[in-house]
């Protein structure tokens, strides 16, 4: 060896690597689907934003200055001296509308009053003879009455570090390299918990770290699986095809350090390539209720036998989108020795229903209540009157290019509206994306990841992005409706 040889301890290289994987991102939506470039070449189509730069090269659409707005102030100053008589008469008539309407409410609310007084006399004797009792959580629920609910004795909603949860090396290296440091209250509630086998029902808030609360206790159960023994043995039910690839790509990012299969089986993608992999029996299946009830009917070559792990996420809005019927059926195709997690942001009477059906003596964890407010968020509202109803799209313009100019998601409530907003935005030269029920998968993914990388700085979408936002880092929500809301945050 050279005399001169000096060994250094730590390359420079694997610094680099390790501060690559300290920021990794769990989410990734660009590597599901095929571009979108590359699809409309395949159905020789023209995409949105073609046809706007288009029209831009055509005739330019430019926002008027600061500068050119002040002129305008002035040139319309003695229009407006000459308008305020009547705008004073308007102002009058709607002064005394307000309080017509003030006395109005005035009265329905000493109504209401006497109503709820009435209603208090009728409810005591149930309350006193227990038949429906309201449980810690604040909900009336036949199901909280009853002894269907284990004891949550020894759960602890606080934890200093993922070390003390009893995962093995592998998933700890991977939350370190996803940044994770610290586990959220739902995460240090619920991992000691499932890890013993036991059923879950957590109602958590949506972005509170579920998503890893029930991902971490799963992959740490499939390292000591049977390897020789090729099975499905983890099935998680998600609402929304979006939703579906967040948690796919989350689980993919835990078990990078491990030899655990994920498959994802969603609609709007190519159904040959997931039974191709449905038949290589995965250890993990995420999947939306449809998509998997066809595989499982047509395919017999896919089934649930070997399933220990059955996840119901966001079991409130799978029942509001009509999956009810399909998740009774995948119910009763799996065995039903098995262990159920099922974590909702509410607790309706639906979910309960269903909690009856699925679970088996559950252990009920609840880490974030539903009536907490983040500090950091501020809500404001944005009064239109009827009068000016007809240039709402303007004053949304007006704040997307003055005041929220970047990481901005729009509600609209409607498709055609988010459209609408979408090529007003490009024509305004505003860098935006759509994400709606009207695309195809390969565009919504495409939009997710367009804004996830800020590479535009708008996101408008309907209510299919709804639950689907609280993943993606963003600085303003704005909704438009009739009137809208926008809160900060």
């Amino acid at each position: 060896m050279d005399p001169q040889f000096c060994f250094e301890g730590g390359s420079s290289d694997e610094e680099q690597d390790r501060e690559e994987k300290i920021c990794q991102s769990p989410w990734e939506f660009g590597s599901y689907s095929e571009s979108v470039y590359d699809e409309h070449e395949r159905r020789r189509t023209t995409s949105v934003d073609a046809k706007i730069s288009k029209a831009l090269q055509i005739r330019p659409v430019s926002l008027p200055n600061n500068d050119e707005e002040e002129d305008e102030d002035q040139r319309g100053h003695d229009n407006n001296d000459s308008e305020e008589d009547e705008d004073g008469d308007e102002d009058e008539e709607q002064k005394g509308e307000e309080e017509r309407e003030g006395v109005e409410e005035h009265e329905g609310e000493s109504e209401h009053e006497e109503e709820d007084d009435d209603d208090d006399v009728e409810d005591e004797s149930p309350k006193q003879e227990g038949l429906a009792s309201e449980n810690k959580y604040g909900e009336n629920s036949s199901v909280a009455s009853t002894n269907f609910f284990a004891s949550a004795e020894g759960a602890s909603f606080h934890a200093n570090s993922f070390l003390e949860l009893n995962l093995s090396r592998p998933l700890l290296k991977a939350c370190e390299a996803l940044g994770y440091h610290k586990p959220t209250p739902i995460q240090a509630a619920c991992i000691p918990l499932a890890l013993t086998g036991r059923d879950i029902c957590g109602s958590a808030l949506t972005g509170s770290g579920k998503t890893a609360a029930f991902a971490l206790p799963v992959l740490e159960r499939l390292l000591f699986r049977p390897k020789h023994i090729h099975a499905i043995r983890v099935l998680i039910l998600t609402p929304a095809r979006e939703l579906a690839v967040q948690v796919h790509s989350m689980i993919e990012k835990l078990s990078q350090f491990t030899d655990i299969r994920c498959c994802l089986v969603v609609g709007g993608l190519s159904s040959k390539v997931q039974e191709a992999a449905l038949r290589s029996m995965p250890d993990i299946v995420v999947a939306t209720p449809g998509r998997i009830i066809d595989h499982l009917r047509n395919s017999q070559s896919v089934s649930l036998e070997d399933l220990a792990v059955l996840i119901l996420d966001e079991a409130d809005r799978l029942l509001e989108l009509g999956f009810s019927g399909e998740i009774q059926e995948l119910i009763r195709l799996c065995p039903k020795r098995r262990q159920t997690m099922l974590f909702s942001a509410t607790m309706t009477e639906e979910v309960d229903q269903l909690v009856i059906l699925s679970l088996n003596k559950p252990v009920r964890l609840q880490a974030d209540p539903s009536t907490k407010r983040p500090a950091t968020l501020t809500e404001e509202i944005v009064r239109i009157r009827r009068i000016r109803e007809a240039n709402q799209e303007a004053v949304l313009l007006a704040l997307c290019s003055k005041t929220f100019t970047e990481k901005v998601i729009v509600f609209s409530g409607t498709k055609q509206a988010a459209h609408r907003l979408k090529i007003i935005f490009g024509l305004a030269g505003l860098k935006a994306a759509e994400l709606h029920g009207n695309l195809t998968q390969v565009q919504r993914l495409d939009a997710l990841e367009l804004f996830r990388k800020q590479q535009v700085d708008f996101l408008i979408a309907t209510d299919v992005a709804a639950r689907v936002s609280q993943y993606i880092c963003f600085t303003f929500q704005i909704s438009f409706d009739a009137c809208f809301l926008y809160g900060r945050q």
